[in-house]
């Protein structure tokens, strides 16, 4: 059964994740979705609730639907002289029904009847039909604003597709947003009138959905503070999104794939060349040293240190119409598959989650850009704003690299963690140190004053919390820490508290073996816990907590 995670911190969550679909396939029927809605929005207003990724969607809501609703119900409408009592869930939850107390007078057609669910991951949504179908379908068009794509691999967009058959019957276009490549690849490789009919509101398309194409790193002419770069997406939530690789393509010729000696040397002349190429630079034009500290600097059975892989290159930034594949014109260009990790915000607390799509890790990849997202969430960490990070683990420990597909395994998530923990570490002993050097301030400005007011009441004095609010916001126009200028010296934690504590890591994307024996999310969660505890006995945990998440599961962040 279904059930609701609540952050146990004596701050609101601000943020609730609803898992729709876990899996990374081979089974069709819960692949990776995700409902994300800021805790202030009512679930009563319309347009509130943010999909993200939607390889399952419609079925995975009726499904946790079918908690409190039959799957078939009569369409008339009940008896208005019964005297029966609210009626009961399938699963035993009593349900509150609103009637139209004029409906006994009245000629016109009764008003539908409003079921208010009591528990579970709709808890206090409020449903006008009297089956599971039908109130998932009404849920999809009324509170579902947009749809978050990562990347436009079918385990992400099937789900999509398949269900803007019931958009017809709303008052706008169903937005999908993402960055540039994923819009450009959906839009000419799905609804072209050949996989899919042209459903969109561009080339004279139907009208059922509309693109909104993101700024990579976000646009920084919006907004201020934490908030900058940050584009609001549907009622109360706010993105910002990066690129990150996930794998190389499978048509890419052998010499070009990854841990290839011959791309290797091509891409370290390319480097040690009189040009570069412009798309080496980060959008947000920072220079990025490669060399930074990872578990692996060497890629597997290779024997060839990644020193001249990590001074390469970006892939390509989309244009429009253009999608970043590998064609074998371009010698420099890389066959790296693009996917995304986006950063959605609660506007009204400043909450965070991170959410990637599927990615491979920076170790051994062609163009490793998961440090960047790390880089962005290390200070929001630091500072309290970021408590949720949905990850991808698709296989256990026993896959060898040369067979990962571009995803991550328990050895590399941990030392993906381990990076971003150095880090989170570096930013918070800076800001212990401007918070020393405030009050060291302030204290030589306020000696020899007299502490009380002059009418008895306590003066004015920064608390700790001021302190750390005001330093935080100074955070917000330095750059981001660069992996060099985040690497630090491996020291015991065992007095400090752990870089990682109240984040939680959720899983996602855990690929099914289809086999006997335990399932693959026991395995992995097996293996991370026995990374962590190899960490904690060395004095360096991450201090985390890892969940593999579950189709109908609810998270409160």
């Amino acid at each position: 059964m279904a059930h609701a995670t609540r952050k146990k911190s004596a701050d609101e969550p601000g943020l609730q994740v609803i898992c729709l679909g876990s899996g990374g396939g081979p089974n069709e029927d819960n692949v990776t979705g995700f409902l994300v809605r800021s805790t202030a929005c009512d679930w009563q207003q319309r347009n509130g609730v943010l999909a993200v990724d939607a390889g399952t969607h419609l079925s995975a809501i009726c499904r946790i639907l079918l908690e409190h609703f039959p799957l078939v119900a009569d369409p008339s409408p009940r008896d208005r002289g019964s005297t029966k009592s609210p009626a009961a869930s399938p699963s035993g939850d009593v349900l509150s029904e609103e009637n139209d107390e004029s409906s006994t007078t009245s000629e016109r057609s009764p008003s539908p009847e409003l079921t208010t669910i009591q528990s579970g991951p709709f808890q206090g949504a409020t449903f006008p039909h009297r089956s599971a179908r039908a109130n998932a379908v009404h849920f999809v068009r009324e509170h579902v604003d947009s749809y978050l794509i990562t990347h436009p691999h079918l385990d992400h967009i099937a789900g999509f597709a398949m269900n803007t058959a019931a958009f017809h019957n709303t008052s706008r276009p169903k937005k999908l947003a993402a960055l540039p490549f994923t819009v450009n690849s959906i839009k000419q490789h799905v609804f072209n009138d050949i996989i899919w009919p042209n459903l969109t509101d561009e080339d004279d398309g139907v009208g059922f959905v509309t693109f909104q194409r993101l700024a990579e790193g976000g646009n920084l002419a919006l907004g201020e503070g934490h908030s900058r770069g940050f584009i609001e997406v549907c009622n109360g939530l706010a993105v910002k999104g990066f690129k990150v690789s996930h794998g190389t393509c499978a048509s890419a010729p052998k010499s070009d794939r990854r841990g290839s000696r011959e791309t290797i040397e091509r891409q370290t002349q390319v480097n040690q060349g009189s040009h570069t190429p412009h798309h080496v630079h980060h959008s947000h034009n920072r220079s990025v040293n490669h060399s930074h500290n990872t578990a692996a600097n060497k890629v597997e059975g290779s024997g060839i240190s990644d020193g001249g892989r990590r001074s390469s290159v970006f892939s390509q930034q989309s244009q429009p119409g253009t999608p970043t594949f590998f064609t074998g014109q371009d010698p420099i260009a890389q066959p790296v598959v693009d996917s995304s990790a986006y950063f959605i915000r609660a506007e009204h607390s400043g909450r965070e989650i991170l959410i990637f799509g599927d990615v491979e890790p920076d170790s051994i990849s062609l163009s490793p850009r998961t440090h960047i997202v790390w880089a962005e969430a290390a200070p929001k960490i630091a500072a309290g704003l970021l408590s949720g990070i949905f990850i991808e683990c698709s296989y256990d420990d026993s896959q060898s690299d040369s067979i990962l597909f571009g995803h991550l395994a328990p050895r590399h998530l941990i030392a993906e963690l381990q990076t971003l923990a150095d880090m989170v570490a570096e930013r918070r002993r800076e800001l212990n140190e401007k918070i020393g050097k405030k009050r060291k301030r302030f204290s030589s400005h306020t000696a020899g004053r007299p502490r009380p007011n002059k009418d008895g009441s306590a003066a004015n004095t920064p608390t700790s919390d001021d302190l750390m609010h005001d330093i935080i916001h100074q955070e917000d126009i330095l750059p981001l820490p660069t992996p060099t200028s985040a690497k630090v010296p491996v020291t015991p934690l065992k007095d400090i508290e752990p870089p990682l504590k109240g984040v939680k890591v959720i899983i996602i994307h855990v690929k099914d073996s289809m086999t006997d024996g335990p399932l693959a999310g026991d395995l992995i969660m097996r293996d991370l816990k026995a990374h962590e505890q190899r960490l904690s006995d060395q004095g360096k945990p991450l201090g985390c907590t890892f969940e593999i998440s579950k189709s109908g599961d609810s998270y409160f962040l």
